[in-house]
């Protein structure tokens, strides 16, 4: 059996911009379906910053395939979120891109 694949750390700004993308993304699930735009934009933003440090993150640094697989996760569930932005679906495909962020954020 081998031994687990330990994740990559992540520099305090890093983390930082995790944080701060969890944040939006928690505002975007109180906001009214017709005031989601806008927050999308920021939340766009800040999960492109989150992939650019991921680009600069070493491929052979250990768990770096996981956090690569979860971060597409992630978009993906951003591009749900436009599709269904005045839907009851909002706020559990934000909770997924959140749990996939702390995931990143924290190599849990």
């Amino acid at each position: 059996m081998t031994d687990p694949i330990p994740p990559a750390e992540h520099s305090p700004e890093f983390i930082r911009l995790c944080e701060r993308a969890i944040g939006e993304l928690e505002a975007l699930k109180a906001d009214p379906p017709m005031e989601r735009g806008p927050r999308l934009i920021t939340i766009r933003a800040l999960l492109a910053d989150v992939g650019l440090h991921m680009a600069e993150v070493d491929l052979r640094t250990p768990g770096f395939a996981d956090e690569q697989g979860t971060l597409v996760d992630a978009a993906s569930a951003l591009q749900a979120i436009d599709l269904d932005r005045g839907g009851p679906n909002v706020p559990r495909f934000a909770d997924r891109i959140i749990a996939d962020l702390r995931r990143i954020a924290t190599g849990g």
